[in-house]
């Protein structure tokens, strides 16, 4: 695969590497959480005002807010990263019946057929998703955070990403056969 192509995607998975290191922050919340649980206390800290995302508190639902806000960035950016480095779920046992050529040809059309066209609709419909939350001002009704439109714009945002690496995967693997190159590392 050529040198600029390999340079998009470490690109694309720039926020995947941003957003893994809020793993040791989810590991926080969730023992705060369960401390505050286990004193049966809900709000750790509140203040007079609002404060965007937070509202008026944190509270023990705000981190579970919090807690599902991490790992959904971690499962929609990480996925990226997985796409990449070819660590995704594939069907090995297909493709251990291939030559390497058949395989880079599967993983083409793949990224064409199958990848491209749900990542686009994904994106669009998830634009529209995010657009009525921001719109209603859609937030948590257990006194968890207020703004949902901020993780909900991820879904578009993380799924255009991934099409985007999936178009360049593409034509990174078009001119590896038009080249003669079987090496199926994407890295």
């Amino acid at each position: 695969m050529p040198a600029f192509l390999k340079k998009a995607m470490a690109l694309l998975c720039l926020p995947a590497v941003w957003v893994s290191w809020l793993t040791l922050p989810l590991i926080a919340t969730i023992l705060i959480s369960i401390l505050y649980a286990a004193m049966g206390r809900n709000t750790l800290i509140a203040w007079d005002g609002s404060i965007p995302v937070l509202g008026r508190a944190l509270t023990v639902n705000s981190l579970f807010d919090l807690q599902w806000y991490i790992f959904a960035l971690l499962v929609l950016w990480g996925g990226i990263w997985a796409l990449r480095d070819d660590r995704h779920v594939s069907v090995d046992f297909l493709a251990l019946q291939m030559g390497p050529r058949k395989r880079l040809w599967v993983r083409m059309i793949g990224d064409l057929i199958f990848l491209l066209p749900f990542c686009a609709i994904i994106a669009w419909y998830g634009w529209s998703f995010t657009e009525v939350a921001f719109r209603t001002a859609e937030g948590s009704t257990q006194g968890g955070l207020d703004t949902r439109w901020l993780i909900k714009a991820m879904l578009p945002l993380s799924f255009a990403a991934l099409g985007l690496l999936g178009l360049i995967r593409a034509i990174g693997t078009a001119i590896q056969l038009y080249r003669g190159d079987l090496t199926e590392d994407t890295r």
